[in-house]
């Protein structure tokens, strides 16, 4: 860490996508001050350091040792982001790595394992965790309130458009992007197995069916969890007026969360014949935060833990469990068979 121990030094690499994001998100924390910025494009990272009052380059480890950098956000294509990574790591910043780790586990694997040499915190984004809706569902699921869990679903049934494939040679290639999965669907993914507590194996079939790019722009999962349940995933970026949930299925209740919050919590009276059980209603969260918030929320949480030297909201090694599920389904899928999420992990 810098000499200046009551601010983190902070900086931004890719400066292009959700890098502007995570520079506002900077700027209202407290204890974070934003220095520099970093881009192989060095035309982009002028224009950010013009927008953002900091320092522009090119090379990430120049930055780190120039700049006195303590910690960076990592923004740049998924299929770099190890590179990014290790590389900060072992100029001695911190990171924090936007969505998915990489896109590869042998990649994660190196990243994770860098950064634990070095000393440094690897934390993941996964914004949607600290939503209120989320979170009361979460204390729902551990306190009992819905029983024991029996079904946990995902349902990501967005649009792309193919202008949107086709906008950088990146998107949509499994080096660099992943398809569906892995960037699109991969919030509700880790947002599911964080709520149910973790997946030990899936099945699934994946498809390009409407959309010319290398990976899926559709995909089906069948998911076991590690208390038992069983669950789903339903996804593709080719449909119009399609649904955004998570779906927990208790034997005592249950709760469906969309991008609004809570949209139904049920739980059982205990009133109940052979073919029906009474339910009553729970009260309903509702998520108002504006676009930014949770990311702002995600930078203030991961500086409060190197400052405070905890581990931050999401650290590395959980931010790979639904990477995990994701590269266990492109395992299954071309193997057509059931695979433990054991299989591609190393570390």
């Amino acid at each position: 860490m810098s000499d200046s121990a009551d601010v983190i030094r902070y900086a931004v690499v890719g400066c292009a996508g959700i890098g502007p994001t995570h520079a506002e998100a900077v700027e209202t924390v407290q204890d974070a001050e934003l220095v520099a910025c970093a881009d192989i494009d060095g035309d982009a990272a002028a224009e950010f350091a013009d927008e953002y009052d900091c320092g522009a380059y090119t090379d990430v480890t120049e930055m780190v040792e120039e700049a006195q950098i303590d910690a960076l956000s990592a923004c740049t294509p998924s299929g770099t982001h190890a590179d990014v990574t290790v590389e900060a790591a072992r100029a001695g910043a911190h990171v924090l790595c936007e969505k998915p780790l990489d896109v590869y586990a042998d990649r994660i694997d190196r990243m994770i394992s860098v950064c634990e040499e070095e000393g440094v915190t690897l934390a993941g984004v996964f914004q949607k965790r600290t939503h209120e809706s989320a979170q009361r569902a979460k204390r729902a699921v551990e306190d009992g309130e819905i029983g024991g869990l029996l079904l946990g679903d995902a349902h990501v049934k967005w649009f792309r458009s193919q202008a949107y494939y086709d906008s950088g040679g990146w998107r949509g290639t499994r080096d660099m992007d992943g398809g569906v999965m892995l960037n699109q669907a991969i919030h509700n993914i880790d947002k599911l197995q964080w709520l149910a507590g973790g997946v030990v194996a899936v099945q699934a079939a994946t498809g390009r069916l409407a959309r010319e790019m290398e990976c899926e722009d559709t995909a089906a999962i069948t998911l076991e969890f590690e208390n038992g349940a069983l669950g789903t995933v339903s996804a593709t970026a080719a449909t119009k007026g399609g649904t955004d949930r998570v779906e927990l299925n208790g034997t005592e209740g249950s709760i469906s969360l969309g991008p609004e919050g809570i949209r139904r919590f049920e739980v059982g009276t205990g009133e109940q014949s052979p073919y029906s059980a009474e339910t009553e209603s729970r009260e309903l969260v509702e998520d108002d935060q504006e676009w930014g918030d949770a990311h702002a929320a995600v930078v203030a949480d991961f500086v409060d833990a190197i400052e405070d030297d905890r581990e931050p909201m999401v650290p590395g090694r959980d931010a790979r469990e639904a990477v995990d599920v994701i590269l266990a389904a492109y395992e299954s899928a071309e193997r057509g068979e059931r695979v433990e999420l054991d299989e591609v992990r190393d570390v």
